[in-house]
């Protein structure tokens, strides 16, 4: 019963396959724990580095330190901010679907990745001919791959039919790993006496030779808010996703939305400026995976991107509160901010995804249901965070109209060494820089700007233009390198836009 679907597999062509890949991994643009589901990557910050602690002022005061309320006054009447960020092997699936139409990709190279293969991919595709033709060989092959069905999966329960695909069966099965999934296919058949005529550990190693990983990390904000005078009141609506894998089979990830309300107060005693934010939020997150996905694809099937969000919905609602201060020294400004004090709290209840799916977009919450020990135990928590930066910004007088200058440094999340050493391990160099943030930005003309910086463990640049009530800003990052050869290049790369109506 299961012939007709290896032997669509079996002819699976190289730009099919490709097609997927980019369907698979957009299919997430609506990070996994422990990225803040409340901290946009907007490019006014991550152009000057990310650091903006000290020099919180208007719409980012929101994300970064609520003692910004204190300063002057800033509306956002809307806001629309997109990211992205990806590693260098995703943008090799992008240019070998794409051709020519990014032939200027191949002059970055990375000494971490490498553009796809055809001749391993070809390869890779025969495992799926010789599976077909394993199957069709087999006598009695539908009784007896239905038999070895049950017995990889321990139920009983599980029947094939004619017309079943092998998303179907996994879904009855439990399970969103295929590697482990076939794993035990490749147990149960040897005990049936029909041998797969490959292991899965060659599969694996085909597939880590044909595919890069992928490592994708996409979301979006649309947002309004007044900031300023000591007032500070936003509404927040954002969703992001993270997809990552050895290989494609194994890509896992988390996406999540939000719907934050922002109210806060801003004050001032001298130099000194404190603030104080009340975040009520809604917030829903699922664990994705690629599995159903490829092996709807692989069976022969239409491709729904939809079937990623096999997992069940985690949903609810929480207060979050956020607290900082500014103290401001002639031309430097010292800065604290405390992102969701003592941590927060979401009370979660779990559905489906098609019906939470359906609420949002009728703007409500379903009823779902409550957790269970496992699950509360395993819940995404939201831990806090605390921040500490400083900025260097001269009064160049009249000149500053025509040039305004000004530098800041970072350190994001000090308390992440906390809750590395409460679980028992040791900082590593990669987790330091990333806390690390640095940069600066000029203004010019007072319509103009351009930023550099550190952003984390990345380079950064930015730009931004301020005409009238129009404001457009626009960032990019990348970890770059020397690879072997002593030629410059990038393992990752990301970058942000904002389109927002302000004044």
């Amino acid at each position: 019963m299961l012939m007709p679907m290896f032997r669509s597999a079996g002819r699976i062509s190289v730009r099919r396959s490709l097609t997927l890949l980019l369907i698979l991994f957009g299919a997430v643009g609506v990070s996994a724990q422990p990225i803040d589901p409340f901290q946009p990557a907007n490019p006014i910050v991550m152009g000057r580095g990310g650091s903006f602690t000290a020099t919180a002022s208007g719409y980012n005061s929101f994300f970064y330190n609520p003692a910004g309320f204190a300063r002057d006054g800033e509306l956002t009447l809307t806001s629309a901010n997109l990211w992205a960020f990806m590693d260098r092997d995703f943008v090799s699936i992008a240019q070998d679907f794409a051709g020519t139409g990014l032939s200027f990709l191949p002059q970055l190279p990375s000494a971490s990745s490498r553009a796809i293969d055809p001749a391993a991919l070809e390869g890779l595709e025969g495992y799926f001919t010789d599976l077909a033709d394993w199957a069709a060989g087999a006598e009695g092959a539908g009784a007896d791959l239905e038999a070895i069905i049950v017995a990889a999966t321990g139920d009983a329960g599980i029947s094939i039919a004619s017309d079943a695909d092998l998303a179907e069966i996994m879904a009855a099965a439990g399970t969103d790993d295929i590697i482990a999934f076939l794993e035990a296919v490749e147990q149960a058949a040897g005990d049936a006496g029909y041998p797969l005529p490959f292991t899965i550990a060659d599969l694996e190693a085909a597939l880590a030779a044909a595919l890069p990983s992928g490592y994708l990390r996409v979301g979006g904000m649309a947002g309004i808010g007044y900031v300023g005078n000591g007032i500070g009141l936003g509404l927040f609506l954002n969703a992001e996703g993270i997809v990552d894998g050895t290989n494609l089979l194994q890509a896992t990830g988390t996406a999540f939305n939000t719907i934050t309300f922002v109210g806060g107060l801003g004050l001032s005693f001298g130099n000194l400026h404190l603030g104080l934010a009340i975040r009520p939020t809604i917030f829903g997150y699922s664990e994705i995976s690629a599995a159903p996905i490829v092996s709807s694809y692989l069976s022969g099937g239409s491709l729904d991107p939809s079937t990623i969000f096999t997992n069940a919905v985690y949903f609810g609602s929480g207060l979050a509160v956020d607290v900082g201060a500014l103290y401001e020294l002639g031309p430097f400004s010292f800065g604290i901010g405390v992102k969701d004090f003592l941590g927060t709290q979401i009370a979660y209840r779990t559905t489906a995804f098609d019906e939470y799916y359906q609420a949002i977009i009728a703007a409500s919450l379903p009823l779902g249901n409550e957790l269970t020990a496992e699950e509360e135990d395993a819940a995404w928590t939201i831990p806090m965070k605390v921040n500490v930066g400083a900025e260097f910004h001269p009064d160049l007088g009249v000149v500053s109209f025509l040039f305004d200058p000004s530098i800041s440094v970072d350190l994001l999340d000090l308390s992440l060494a906390l809750r590395t050493f409460q679980a028992g391990r040791q900082m590593t160099t990669d987790q330091i820089l990333s806390m690390l943030n640095f940069g600066g930005e000029v203004d010019l003309l007072r319509f103009l700007s351009v930023s550099g910086g550190y952003y984390g463990g990345y380079l950064s640049a930015g730009l931004g233009l301020d005409i009238f009530l129009v404001d457009i800003n626009a960032a990019i990052a990348g970890d770059f390198g020397r690879d072997t050869a002593g030629q410059w290049g990038f393992s990752n790369v990301g970058g942000s836009v904002e389109f927002a109506f302000r004044f």
